[in-house]
């Protein structure tokens, strides 16, 4: 081991992320030879092949990777380690930022945060994950510096990772323009005694709209879970089923969809967004500059 060298597990890591040794080598500043000439070194030390020829390009064996599954974490660790001694320069940095987020909410995000990126810091690259859906595997990705930030509707009370509260969306009901039944604001029998799509998201264990109110609320008649919003507005827009979306969503796709949109007829609160990240990375100057874009995005 005191012979390897570890920019070989570099390239290996940018060959698969980006998926071809030309673009490797751009994104590592590299010719296309030195990567070739690395990934052979590479497949000398472990003794397998660790690509395969596939067309004009190259596809990474089995044997690849589960190695690369194996060293991603600790190899992106260093570099972050490294990252945190510079002083972040966006104009000049590299850096590829990684957040955890759930689609309904990255919608919001990510074309605002993308652009600024772009203008901004040319050369960082953004990864959302939408697969960390479950609380628990959030947080151990905080731990691991798997992903720098998540975004979420709940703040993680756990110990070492701080949250902060970047926005917040009202509540609507969301019908089609020419309902049978729902021509104005529904009051509380006329919401319940109609056929609903949910949300499959879980807030606190419950219900993503049982957990904004304080009185308990009847059981609505689910006609349809769905993971997605987008997924639920297009149903509503083609059936009579109802469901409960925040005012941007209404106010971006209500009038594609031709959705009516009404309050809630009992009190409720705000659906929060919360920006969380590992107490470890708050001397990370690249970190504290991608916080502050996210910031301003909310407040565009």
């Amino acid at each position: 081991m005191s012979q390897v060298d570890l920019n070989l597990f570099r390239v290996l890591d940018a060959v698969i992320r980006y998926g071809g040794v030309t673009t490797a080598a751009e994104m590592m500043e590299m010719t296309p030879s030195a990567i070739s000439q690395a990934i052979s070194r590479l497949t000398a030390l472990v003794g397998e092949p660790l690509f395969v020829r596939q067309g004009r390009g190259i596809t990474p064996t089995a044997r690849a990777l589960s190695l690369h599954h194996e060293i991603m974490v600790p190899l992106h660790d260093m570099e972050r380690s490294l990252q945190r001694t510079d002083l972040f320069d966006p104009h000049t940095s590299r850096r590829t930022f990684r957040i955890a987020g759930v689609p309904d909410i990255d919608i919001f995000f990510l074309p605002e945060l993308n652009h600024l990126l772009q203008t901004q810091a040319p050369n960082c690259q953004l990864e959302w994950n939408t697969q960390v859906q479950d609380e628990a595997l959030r947080q151990n990705s905080l731990y691991l510096h798997s992903v720098d930030l998540v975004l979420a509707t709940k703040p993680m009370a756990e110990q070492g990772i701080e949250n902060e509260q970047i926005m917040s969306q009202a509540l609507r009901i969301a019908c089609r323009k020419d309902h049978p039944r729902i021509r104005q604001a529904p009051d509380m029998t006329a919401f319940f005694n109609e056929k609903h799509v949910v949300l499959q998201a879980r807030r606190l264990d419950n219900l993503l709209l049982n957990t904004l109110t304080k009185a308990p609320l009847p059981p609505r008649q689910i006609a349809y879970e769905s993971d997605s919003l987008l997924t639920a507005l297009h149903l509503v827009s083609r059936t009579d089923w109802l469901c409960v979306a925040s005012q941007w969503h209404m106010e971006m796709l209500g009038h594609t969809l031709d959705l009516a949109s009404y309050p809630l007829p009992w009190l409720s609160e705000d659906c929060p967004v919360y920006m969380s990240w590992h107490k470890s990375s708050n001397q990370d100057a690249g970190l504290n500059w991608l916080k502050q874009q996210v910031r301003t995005v909310c407040s565009i």
